[in-house]
């Protein structure tokens, strides 16, 4: 009978680790300090090894896109590029790559998504704090062939957006009125109206 206490001894073991774990997230991470101390030092280094892994490959694609594109000047590859830094923040790099979408499409290179380039690339603009640069982007992206009318609504509102943030309020007035006269529920289009008027 000695051997059944042993035996129980083993199981009673793992018994404390199910109450810490009924006990709500920040009880549980206060009553074990120390395993969140050595969990927390590898976190910032998995994130320096994936953010460095994550340039790599950048490098990696924007050596080989630059590479395709020195032989044929591909619109769609600058333009997939400049989406790709876009979405991770690099502006400079975006705007660079979607300027070479334009220039390939003034010199008479077909490309598909004509307005989504220009689009794009004054949206990097206005991100980057320069509206009125932005501007020239989207009358070019209004002036494209065959803008269905929901596109065009969304162009006429974002330029709306990029004259107002530039200080030009009775341009956005007029802008968001484009909009407005077409659409009199689209996004907050009447309320952007009334704060111009006031």
């Amino acid at each position: 009978k000695p051997a059944k206490p042993a035996a129980a001894a083993p199981k009673v073991t793992p018994l404390p680790p199910p109450p810490p774990a009924s006990m709500p997230a920040a009880a549980a991470s206060a009553a074990a300090p120390a395993p969140a101390k050595s969990a927390a030092p590898p976190a910032p280094v998995a994130q320096q090894d994936a953010a460095s892994a994550l340039s790599d490959i950048f490098d990696e694609f924007k050596e080989d896109a630059e590479a395709t594109a020195g032989e044929a000047e591909d619109p769609d590859t600058h333009y997939n590029l400049g989406i790709a830094f876009k979405e991770m923040g690099l502006l400079d790099e975006a705007i660079g790559e979607l300027q070479k979408v334009a220039k390939a499409i003034d010199q008479g290179q077909p490309f598909s998504q004509q307005m989504q380039a220009f689009t794009w690339l004054a949206q990097c603009l206005v991100d980057k704090g320069v509206p009125m640069a932005a501007v020239r982007w989207y009358e070019k992206a209004l002036k494209v062939q065959d803008i269905d009318d929901e596109s065009k609504l969304a162009v006429y509102y974002d330029l709306g957006n990029a004259y107002e943030m530039a200080g030009n309020r009775q341009k956005a007035h007029d802008t968001f009125l484009e909009v407005y006269s077409s659409n009199i529920d689209y996004r907050d289009v009447a309320d952007r109206i009334k704060a111009l008027k006031n």
